[in-house]
């Protein structure tokens, strides 16, 4: 299905890590390697790992190994499956260097584990001559990791999401691998919807003439996101889509407003009664507060669904599912559908990735708002709570931080850069790197008396917080323990909803100003939000992310290994975004009123 590459890069392939593992100089090196690049664990991860988090399960005979992966309080984040041989190597290296139980297996800091493979990969270069060892990392074994079950093994996406702790189908969507013609048609031959094809058995699973019509009301309701310009839009065509056919009476969408949910869309038969309903009651209160898809059989008999009944009773179905509506990183809608029969697992996963995508065609719609928008709502917070990260850091070192500009990166991480002044970039670095919000950090320059670093970000902060409710963050800087954060919102937004949400999550945190900003009708106003509609999400975060690190500088900041690192994508990735976007801007830039021959034109002719 995908060939074997031998190349190394960013992108590492089987072949690349077993030299990569025969590099490793001692057990520790080699153990950690493998944590990273066959268990899927992060570097933060490993330093807290003990063999009293292995845990042992018996299938049918069959010995399978699990690794409870500790959080940064104390519990449990997953359970991460944990390869029989890798298993043994485990024990073996607690067992030769009188390890625990309860103790740390590799008791250093994240930010030496992340040298720990830096180091095998530069052995790797040396021993091999091949230097795009050198580029290694633990995100790009972790990448490995990924790639190697989906596209090698042929494992569910969903199960290499859950043990990887990505939490969503898109986030492994990338490591996919391209499908031609004949897996296509090697996939349907295992069904019974090619006679005469090994398809299941008589007495096996068949594909139900039900589900073909869930999938496909799902798959029309998905396809029409991308046409949609609104929020209204969105919310308004995934409804009639879903009802245009069957399995589903009715579909409406739900938006928390406060203390209440109300309807913001709804299609099929009658009106849905559940303005007033708590978001922190029965199913919609459930799938708001855990992010998970609820569902029943029966909606006369399950208390859950109460708020359903009489609306259930008129229009004639019987069972139902709540989805929640969110980007991945904040939910505030649901979605609803009723139905005459149960929903199968299978439908319930199709419904939980509608229920993203519906939030992520919000998020874009309505970013695009904020960019076009003549009125913006402009936010100030400040915040001495210890608990957000650019807070917590600016008091532990005495310093100031200044936001110099952010990215989307890997994982719902966001990827800051900033310029640090007051204190040392290696201790800070340091410090930043052995904290569970931080994947990674890395010194872009050094000026003297400032630094400009670029932190990897997946923690509580509170920027974090106003970009995840569809926030645009122009400023923030903190200095000894206080952060200042100034975010802008389109006028329409539930101001009074954001504020509560902010200080919830940072107690210690007030709003200080509030006002409404006009956007004056200036030239490169408008030039920039034009050239941000015409560019994609993902062109957008690596142009701003290359300009930020410093990769247009001479010497550069930063190589494009670097940047592709940081934002968890491959270097021809980012190169392929980057060419685009870079010819996009500079078609918006050179209009076709100034070419040669033109008077304005450096290259008139005399």
């Amino acid at each position: 299905m995908c060939a074997v590459d031998t190349d190394v890069g960013t992108t590492v392939t089987p072949a690349s890590y077993r030299r990569l593992r025969r590099a490793t100089d001692t057990l520790r090196a080699e153990l950690v390697v493998r944590l990273v690049g066959e268990v899927g664990l992060r570097a933060a991860e490993i330093a807290r790992v003990r063999p009293a988090d292995v845990g042992h399960y018996d299938r049918d005979g069959t010995d399978h190994y699990f690794v409870a992966v500790p959080d940064d309080d104390g519990g449990t984040d997953r359970r991460a499956y944990l390869p029989p041989d890798v298993e043994h190597d485990l024990r073996q290296f607690a067992r030769a260097n009188d390890v625990d139980d309860g103790e740390r297996l590799v008791p250093v800091s994240p930010r030496r584990v992340q040298m720990l493979v830096a180091e095998t990969g530069e052995r790797a270069a040396d021993r091999t001559g091949d230097e795009r060892f050198r580029s290694v990392s633990s995100r790009t074994l972790r990448q490995f990791f990924a790639r190697r079950l989906l596209a090698e093994e042929g494992v569910d996406p969903h199960v290499v999401a859950t043990v990887g702790g990505w939490g969503s189908l898109e986030r492994v969507e990338r490591f996919l691998p391209d499908l031609d013609r004949a897996d296509v048609a090697a996939a349907f031959e295992r069904t019974s919807l090619v006679e005469g094809a090994d398809g299941p058995s008589a007495d096996g699973p068949t594909v139900g003439s039900r589900f073909d019509a869930a999938f496909e009301r799902i798959r029309a309701a998905a396809d029409a996101l991308s046409t949609a310009s609104t929020r209204g839009g969105v919310e308004r065509r995934t409804c009639e889509r879903l009802v245009d056919g069957e399995p589903y009476a009715v579909a409406w969408i739900g938006q928390q407003r406060g203390d209440a949910v109300g309807v913001a869309a709804q299609a099929g038969a009658g009106a849905v009664e559940l303005d007033g309903v708590s978001p922190e009651d029965g199913a919609v209160g459930a799938a708001l507060s855990t992010d998970e898809v609820r569902t029943t059989d029966d909606v006369q008999s399950d208390p859950a669904f109460g708020a359903w009944r009489d609306h259930a009773d008129a229009t004639g179905y019987r069972a139902a599912a709540v989805v929640p509506v969110g980007d991945g990183e904040s939910t505030d809608s649901v979605l609803g559908v009723g139905t005459v029969a149960p929903v199968t697992d299978r439908e319930r996963a199709l419904l939980s990735d509608l229920g993203r995508r519906i939030g992520q065609a919000i998020t874009v719609v309505e970013q695009r708002k904020l960019l076009l928008a003549d009125t913006v709502v402009e936010l100030t917070f400040e915040s001495g709570d210890q608990g957000s990260f650019f807070a917590g850091l600016s008091a532990e070192h005495d310093c100031t931080l200044t936001l110099d500009g952010v990215v989307p990166g890997e994982d719902g991480a966001l990827v800051y850069f900033v310029t640090l002044s007051g204190a040392g970039a290696e201790q800070v670095l340091s410090w930043a790197t052995d904290r569970a919000a931080v994947d990674d950090a890395r010194l872009v320059r050094d000026y003297g008396d400032e630094s400009l670093l670029e932190l990897v970000v997946s923690g509580p902060d509170v920027a974090t917080t106003l970009v995840d409710h569809g926030a645009t963050v122009g400023e923030m800087d903190a200095t000894a323990g206080t952060e200042r954060v100034v975010g802008q919102v389109s006028a329409e937004t539930d101001v009074r909803q954001l504020v509560a949400t902010v200080t919830d999550a940072f107690p210690d945190t007030e709003l200080v100003t509030k006002r409404e900003r006009d956007r004056p009708a200036e030239t490169p106003t408008a030039f920039r939000a034009s050239l941000r509609d015409s560019l994609t999400e993902k062109q957008s975060a690596v142009l701003q992310a290359a300009f930020h690190a410093g990769y247009f500088e001479w010497p550069r900041g930063s190589t494009a290994e670097e940047l592709a690192d940081a934002i968890g994508i491959t270097s021809p990735t980012l190169h392929n975004h980057l060419r685009r976007a870079q010819q996009k801007l500079l078609t918006a830039f050179f209009t076709d009123d100034q070419r040669p021959g033109d008077p304005e034109s450096p290259w008139a002719e005399d």
